[in-house]
């Protein structure tokens, strides 16, 4: 409710606060004591609550944080779809463009209809490979161009250290 009525932070600390809860409860709790329904319910509310959390902070602009729960939760549900993208677009929020086309690329290796649920990631992934490879590029022939002149600047630096040595003698 508080997230509808657009009360991110306060949407967040509910969420913060239902999540230690959870995982103060869980960590108790012994799989063998349930049965599968109970145990799969509490499995899917903690996926529900980490998804909203990272969901909240996504939505604050703490990329960081979002990235962080993200993370969390596919530790259980490795393809879990709405936690890639949002790798993703965090990824691209804050600029760490290897990053995010490393979750662009496990996006990719989803199933079709996850995929099909995210309109547009697939464009936007395609251009995150590009700006990488530019990106690349650039840093090749920045390296390329400092290696033609340090050679040359260890030889001078050698000489005019050698001139100044013998010199003073």
């Amino acid at each position: 409710a508080l997230y509808k009525e657009k009360k991110i932070v306060e949407a967040t600390n509910k969420f913060r606060q239902g999540f230690r809860q959870f995982e103060d409860e869980i960590s108790g709790l012994k799989k063998d004591s349930l049965n599968d329904d109970e145990y799969n319910e509490i499995i899917l509310l903690g996926k529900k609550i980490l998804s909203n959390l990272a969901l909240c902070f996504y939505k604050q602009g703490n990329y960081p944080q979002a990235i962080f729960y993200d993370l969390k939760l596919l530790k259980n549900h490795p393809n879990f779809g709405k936690s890639i993208v949002r790798l993703f677009k965090s990824s691209i929020k804050l600029n760490k463009i290897k990053l995010a086309v490393e979750y662009g690329e496990l996006f990719l290796k989803l199933d079709e209809e996850t995929r099909n649920k995210f309109k547009g990631t697939e464009n936007q992934i395609k251009e995150a490979q590009l700006k990488l490879k530019k990106i690349e590029k650039e840093e090749e022939k920045a390296k390329s161009g400092l290696g033609k002149y340090f050679l040359p600047f260890v030889i001078l630096c050698i000489a005019v250290l050698g001139y100044y040595l013998l010199k003073k003698k």
